[in-house]
């Protein structure tokens, strides 16, 4: 299945199709609340209650973030 906003493969077992998405706003970031954008509460769920594997996930996708802003940036100069 395909991730409904990005089109990447995200595997089987998915529940919603896009269409869902679009009806249901399932697990949507469209509507995201004030404590949701706050850093610090990440932090302290990392640190008090994430698994090390957990921890080690977070960074791939962290650095996997940072790698791509940094090639769209360089792409835009």
């Amino acid at each position: 299945m395909k991730h409904w906003l990005t089109k990447e493969e995200m595997g089987d077992g998915f529940q919603h199709n896009e269409e869902e998405h679009k009806e249901f706003e399932y697990n949507s970031l469209i509507d995201v609340a004030e404590h949701e954008k706050n850093t610090m509460r990440t932090t302290y769920i990392a640190r008090d209650i994430w698994t090390p594997q957990q921890r080690l996930q977070l960074r791939d996708l962290l650095n996997e973030l940072i790698e791509n802003d940094q090639e769209d940036n360089n792409e835009q100069n």
